[in-house]
């Protein structure tokens, strides 16, 4: 055989080689995608944020146990699961409205992590939404301690200091930094992309007790949790084909643990609310086919905050829109004089990348007024 048939021989068998790996590869990431959406390996058709049963082989929080900085901002990867988000409302020079929301998340399976971002971008009437999955293992996961980074394949928070100030990037045009969109009109109007600069002053806000925060009223199911809710954005955004500067206010969570609801909890009401330039309110109730859990907290820039009592939370769904979610709220909390009315912008809003949930932008009025984000789980 010449040597020139055994270099086609031997590029054909490797090409084959090469495929069949890729094949494999997206085979077996299928497969631990699954395990991911469906954590505790649980059927279709159970709530997946329900407690897992295999939890034991994973650390769980303790109010004992102390939130350190900057080690918080890191992986803890003896806990089940965490996550890393920022919801933001953005304003262009125009004064056009948007919302968008990135959030990074950890899961394990029998100690193998897996890794899974979800994005969107939204105006009032649209909503545009990407993920991205993989692990390190694969090369297309990263994290850094100090400075602090997040890569998941071409998203990225790149922090020059423990985790702020940051640069942001996300979105669905995944070569149009490098320049492939540039000349496709119909790509620049289908895609979106966000860079954002995120920078604070503020310190970081511990939820619960000392960072220790409850779920449940009497079983042992919690997270460590803080909030940095003054955050100052400015960048610009890719939205119907044309880039618009912007700027705006983010809200950053962390919240680590093993376990997410008990068996009769069916998902969560989320809220975070800036009332004023200095005062921002968090309330979440988890909805119970028993008692509702509701926690609260008031935080102000100057860093204090104040929790709030689930029996001083008074909050009521209204009427039902888009894909079964409440389309408003009324909430009050007395020992705060805090009466209003919560309002979704946008129904549209609603993430679909393996548990399905609601996230995006709101408008409250009554004695305060503003804008917030809203969560809602569990629906379906």
């Amino acid at each position: 055989m010449s040597d020139e048939k055994m270099t086609e021989d031997n590029n054909f068998f490797a090409g084959r080689l090469l495929l069949t790996i890729l094949l494999l590869l997206f085979f077996v990431s299928a497969l631990l995608l699954l395990f991911v959406f469906l954590p505790g390996n649980q059927l279709p058709g159970n709530n997946p944020l329900h407690a897992q049963t295999d939890a034991k082989q994973y650390q769980l929080p303790s109010e004992n146990s102390t939130v350190i900085f900057p080690e918080a901002h890191w992986p803890h990867k003896n806990f089940r699961h965490e996550w890393w988000y920022l919801s933001a409302i953005l304003k262009t020079e125009d004064g056009l409205r948007f919302a968008t929301q990135w959030t990074l998340f950890r899961t394990a399976v029998n100690k193998q992590h897996w890794y899974f971002a979800h994005a969107a971008l939204a105006d009032t009437q649209l909503h545009r939404a990407e993920f991205r999955d993989g692990r390190e293992e694969l090369g297309n996961v990263e994290l850094k301690k100090s400075p602090f980074s997040a890569r998941i394949d071409d998203w990225s928070w790149q922090s020059s200091a423990h985790l702020f100030p940051a640069e942001l990037s996300y979105g669905s045009a995944k070569y149009f930094l490098a320049g492939g969109l540039n000349d496709d009109p119909q790509a620049l109007r289908e895609n979106w992309q966000v860079k954002i600069t995120l920078s604070t002053s503020k310190p970081f806000y511990l939820q619960g007790v000392k960072g220790f925060s409850k779920k449940h009223p009497n079983k042992n199911i919690a997270s460590f949790y803080y909030s940095q809710p003054f955050v100052e954005v400015k960048g610009k955004i890719l939205w119907q084909g044309e880039w618009q500067n912007i700027t705006g206010e983010a809200w950053f969570d962390r919240e680590w643990g093993s376990a997410m609801l008990a068996e009769e909890q069916q998902g969560w009401d989320w809220f975070s609310l800036r009332l004023n330039k200095d005062q921002a309110l968090m309330i979440y109730r988890i909805r119970s086919s028993q008692d509702d859990f509701l926690y609260g907290s008031l935080m102000n820039s100057n860093g204090d905050i104040k929790t709030i009592k689930n029996e001083d939370i008074k909050l009521t769904s209204r009427e039902i829109g888009e894909g079964g979610y409440p389309r408003g709220f009324t909430l009050k909390v007395e020992p705060f004089a805090i009466d209003m009315n919560i309002d979704i912008l946008n129904d549209q809003q609603i993430m679909r990348f393996g548990i399905e949930y609601f996230e995006g932008m709101a408008t409250f009025s009554g004695s305060h007024r503003g804008e917030g984000f809203v969560e809602m789980t569990g629906y379906h």
